[in-house]
């Protein structure tokens, strides 16, 4: 599908990161399979740190460099993804690393996108920071006639004016690219964020060996590997690791990302049994509550085999689904400090079906498509070679019709010692046929 561009439209440059750096390195390796993913890390990373949209600073990125092929002035080892400093057939600055080069860019867009100092930490790393007057270009569009002069094709356009209303700037065409990468990704499937509850510093409830941090981030772990394996979905984790994360961060995260649902999993303690879930104050009877009724009873419908108490849909003002822009519940699965409730969660087998529940609740709740499972293909059977018993006892490749004429012996009790069948086209001695002999002559006349 064509990308289109809204003449009318102001993107800022300021704002937070949507896509992961998965998501940027699938975009490039389209087009460019040997693109170096640490590139993108770096993006996603800096820009974060500066609060620029980092992942339209790829696609601002994409368009200098050709999709990181280069091929123009600036080389690839150069570090310099934006052609800072270049101008026709000068190569322009050279950076050390990947995160330096990445960093200068970052810089030069925060400093016409903003007045404020350089965030806590940070030193000045782009050559051009001081050139630049800052705050005069506050949207992607805005960039033209700035960081590109003249920003549009002169050949083409009788004026700036003319390029925007054809949508075909400096900066709107890294806004198509933006779109495209949008594009690419949503059609992967809704997004799903899932926040295993505390973490780093923050243990949480404890209880019988169990760590809240530890088992939330274990079981949100296994939701998403059932969901991508089960589902048409995408799915972001804000932790993966064992790390703290504020609670208006989490949510700051999900609104960036423009999640579809975010599922936040927790573990009870202080007093209690049993199974609960919380979606924010009053919003009961939309859609979070909608959600939540169907994800609740996935997951009870499982809980409920091995005898766990539900303790109801219940709303609160809990910061993550209160901060959330889109529906978004908390699941509290058991507590920690409960003996019965502990003995579950110290099952593995409970555990690896409590997360199917969840991920079965989820697809539910937001009407997921699901994804056939196709077994690999087996390998052909080839029937086994096998050998008749009797022949077995002969030397290989005895025909068998010698095979044949021979066991007739033994089963007339004419031949008794099997070592014969070993010395097949050996001559029998003369006592041995003298033994045959006797043997039917005594089979006859009996």
């Amino acid at each position: 599908m064509a990308v289109t561009i809204d003449p009318a439209a102001r993107n800022l440059i300021m704002g937070g990161v949507r896509f992961t750096k998965d998501e940027l390195v699938h975009y490039v390796r389209k087009v460019n399979p040997s693109f170096n993913e640490a590139i993108a890390s770096a993006f996603v990373t800096i820009g974060a740190r500066y609060g620029v949209r980092g992942d339209v600073a790829f696609c601002q990125s994409i368009h200098e460099t050709n999709w990181f092929r280069f091929g123009g002035d600036v080389k690839p080892e150069q570090n310099n993804f934006a052609g800072l400093g270049a101008t026709g057939g000068v190569p322009g600055l050279t950076f050390k690393t990947i995160e330096e080069g990445v960093t200068a860019q970052i810089q030069h867009l925060y400093a016409y996108a903003s007045t404020a100092a350089l965030p806590a930490g940070e030193t000045i790393v782009d050559p051009r920071f001081t050139l630049v007057k800052r705050g005069s270009a506050l949207n992607w569009e805005d960039l033209a006639g700035k960081w590109a002069v003249p920003g549009y094709d002169k050949s083409k356009y009788a004026s700036l004016d003319d390029a925007l209303q054809a949508g075909d700037t400096y900066g709107q065409k890294i806004i198509k690219l933006f779109l495209g990468l949008i594009e690419m990704v949503t059609a992967l499937g809704p997004l799903v964020v899932l926040d295993a509850g505390h973490g780093g510093s923050d243990p949480g409830a404890q209880g019988y060996g169990i760590v809240e941090k530890n088992k939330a981030l274990s079981i949100a772990l296994k939701v998403r590997d059932q969901l991508l394996a089960r589902f048409k979905v995408r799915v972001n984790m804000t932790r993966d690791t064992d790390v703290f994360i504020p609670l208006l961060e989490r949510a700051s995260l999900a609104n960036d990302w423009k999640a579809d649902y975010f599922v936040s999993l927790h573990h009870n303690a202080a007093g209690g049994k049993g199974f609960e879930s919380y979606v924010y104050k009053g919003t009961r009877t939309g859609e979070s509550g909608k959600k939540q009724d169907i994800l609740h009873a996935a997951i009870m419908d499982y809980l409920s085999t091995v005898g766990v108490n539900d303790r109801g849909r219940k709303e609160a003002n809990f910061a993550v689904v209160r901060e959330t822009k889109m529906p978004s519940i908390l699941i509290e699965n058991l507590f920690v400090d409960n003996a019965s409730d502990a003995t579950l969660l110290n099952n593995a087998a409970v555990i690896d079906k409590l997360a199917a529940a969840i991920a079965t609740g989820i697809g539910q709740a937001m009407s997921l498509t699901s994804v056939a499972v196709v077994d690999p293909p087996k390998p052909p059977v080839t029937p086994p070679t096998t050998t008749p018993p009797a022949a077995a006892e002969y030397p290989q490749g005895t025909p068998q019709w010698k095979i044949d004429a021979v066991e007739w012996l033994y089963e007339q009790g004419l031949l008794t010692d099997v070592s014969w069948k070993k010395k097949i086209d050996e001559p029998l001695p003369l006592w041995a046929e003298a033994a045959i002999l006797q043997r039917l002559y005594n089979l006859r006349n009996s």
